[in-house]
């Protein structure tokens, strides 16, 4: 969806045989090149400009070759050195396939290059592209470290499983169990409700799966239904309860537990135990015929389906999130928040070519920063290294701050989901944390803005980088009125699901003798 510019290679969609130069193994015809297994290059220039990024893309058909073995399609100098960026095989062209093909580069120089396919394959190429992409943006300097498009419901992760409706996945371990997936009409009216089997074998029969829990409050909760079997015994860690599916009465409860059950309809039975526990407990659902803990006999044809497993740090358990992933998890009725996910370790991202001479700077985020508690520092944005920086740590667990010669911070939780602007202008700054002012000072060093500016990354670029999530990041090279960040930071907090934490309540401030009238947040936005 960005805006690109106009097309650099002609001839691209192979409408008549002109614009490429090609080997004698390499022909033009039917609206493609085609090479035979002898192959050879087929290639033509384009002009780049160094500091432009470039959407390359390209349809390649190995249907006629049942092993790709040597074949090279990208972006080169005009002599025999390394390519600048290319798809080769196997990691990216695949044997009997038609690929669409696409990726960003980012050029360092500015001249005459070589759009360019070498091979000894059986291969067809169409549809090849290379186009600007207009205005500045965020880029990795290789295609192996990234940030990853994600998504969680507003109000971020509760539910710490995974595949929590797939209990047939590896991340379930399962003890003298089969499971059929999708065996039965689920709670939410989806065919998505597992079956869990009891084998023959005389020994407990359930599913489990570590997790990655802090010490404390925590509950397991899940959907259950009878399968020919009508017990379930839940534990986290080695401490639960039984349930009876039919009535929903609860026994065998172990010291610190508080059970619940609830029927929900259509014989299912949604079962929940709470308990103070250790960090890292594993969650076990085990299959009963009887309502004794100890009865470990089975079948191999009974069970009981199970459906919506879900572990959070609370005391009771609330609305079902659905996870298949961490990276993409929802919940009914739930508006959902797209977010890059950052590992903390070298996916640190890049925007080249913003300059401004000493200037005031608004910069918003909506972030969230998992590994800010080191003594490390990380920063959220590095805008040319030695001047201004927005870090989330600076040296100091906790804290979130800016660099004009000297460190300006003060302590938060990184880890919360929030909403933070920095006003930084001559002699004023302020730092606001969802729309309320936590900091300010008198000393601010108004700095250039140049070089290269990173994100999310660490003092050294690519190594001990913030790990976390970047729900949004705006950066304004201007002095800004109360009013304008007020705007800016809902816009940030609906992208990063927290508007109504930022919004607050409408007041109106009325002062007649000075004819001042403004309305404004209780968190003190301007409206």
């Amino acid at each position: 969806g960005l805006a690109q510019g106009p097309e650099q290679v002609t001839n691209g969609d192979f409408a008549t045989d002109s614009g490429w130069i090609k080997d004698a193994n390499w022909s033009i015809a039917n609206g493609k090149a085609t090479s035979t297994a002898s192959g050879g290059e087929i290639y033509q220039s384009i002009s780049v400009v160094a500091g432009k990024t470039y959407a390359f893309s390209l349809t390649i058909d190995t249907s006629e070759d049942s092993s790709i073995s040597n074949t090279t399609i990208g972006i080169r100098t005009s002599s025999n050195s390394n390519y600048y960026f290319s798809f080769s095989d196997p990691a990216d062209i695949k044997p009997r396939a038609i690929q669409n093909l696409s990726a960003r580069w980012y050029s360092a120089v500015t001249g005459t290059v070589l759009v360019r396919c070498y091979t000894t394959d059986v291969v067809s190429l169409d549809n090849v592209s290379v186009k600007e992409i207009q205005g500045s943006h965020a880029t990795q300097p290789t295609s192996t470290k990234r940030p990853i498009y994600a998504r969680h419901p507003e109000g971020g992760i509760r539910n710490l499983l995974n595949y929590t409706e797939q209990f047939d996945n590896g991340y379930w371990g399962k003890v003298q169990t089969i499971v059929t997936a999708n065996a039965t009409t689920a709670p939410d009216g989806t065919t998505t409700a597992d079956k869990v089997i009891a084998n023959t074998a005389f020994n407990q029969h359930r599913v489990d799966q570590a997790t990655t829990s802090t010490a404390g409050v925590q509950t397991l909760s899940a959907y259950v239904k009878n399968a020919g079997y009508g017990y379930v015994w839940m534990r986290i860690g080695n401490s639960g309860a039984v349930v009876s599916i039919a009535d929903g009465s609860v026994s065998s409860v172990s010291a610190g537990v508080t059970a619940q059950s609830q029927d929900v309809g259509n014989g299912w039975i949604k079962f929940s135990i709470s308990i103070a526990a250790l960090a890292n407990e594993t969650a076990r659902i085990n299959v009963l015929p009887t309502a004794s803990k100890n009865d470990f006999s089975g079948d191999g044809t009974s069970g009981i389906y199970v459906w919506g497993a879900q572990l959070e740090q609370a005391a009771e358990a609330s609305n079902y999130q659905k996870v298949v992933t961490d990276i993409d998890v929802t919940e009914s009725g739930v508006g959902e928040v797209y977010y890059l996910k950052f590992d903390g370790t070298d996916d640190g991202m890049f925007i080249n070519n913003l300059t401004s001479g000493n200037t005031p700077v608004t910069t918003l985020f909506g972030y969230s920063a998992t590994n800010a508690n080191d003594s490390r520092a990380k920063y959220l944005i590095d805008i040319q290294f030695g001047r201004t920086v927005f870090a989330a740590s600076a040296n100091t667990a906790g804290y979130v701050g800016y660099y004009d010669g000297a460190w300006s911070q003060f302590d938060t939780d990184a880890k919360v989901i929030k909403v933070l602007t920095y006003d930084l202008v001559e002699n004023d700054a302020k730092i606001r944390i969802d729309g309320t002012q936590e900091y300010s000072d008198t000393t601010y060093d108004q700095q250039a803005i140049g070089g290269t500016i990173k994100l999310f990354t660490a003092i050294d670029s690519d190594a001990a980088c913030v790990g976390g999530n970047m729900y949004q990041t705006i950066l304004r090279a201007a002095e800004s009125t109360d009013e304008e960040i007020a705007k800016a930071e809902t816009y940030v907090a609906n992208k990063t699901g927290l508007k109504a934490q930022v919004d607050g309540i409408a007041t109106l401030d009325l002062n007649f003798g000075a004819n001042l009238y403004t309305a404004k947040n209780s968190n003190g936005g301007v409206i």
